[in-house]
């Protein structure tokens, strides 16, 4: 019973990782999609700074995340 339940434990996580290795990646961005813009942000947990010199033409643009927050813009 033991040896059954491990079994199908072992395949279970064999048919994730199978299904998790299948699924394709993102698609590439368009290079004549991509602008120059320079945003800085900072985390609020740990106080990391990042500035952004690149990012697709869209209106908006969402902060990258860190510390799994939402970054905020340094004026």
């Amino acid at each position: 019973m033991i040896a059954a339940a491990i079994g199908i434990g072992i395949f279970a996580v064999a048919l994730w990782a199978i299904r998790l290795l299948a699924t394709p990646g993102p698609e590439e961005p368009d290079p004549d999609a991509i602008t120059e813009v320079a945003v800085d942000y900072r985390c609020t947990i740990c106080g990391l700074r990042l500035t952004v010199t690149h990012a697709q033409a869209e209106d908006d643009v969402a902060a990258p995340r860190h510390c799994r927050e939402p970054m905020d813009v340094v004026d």
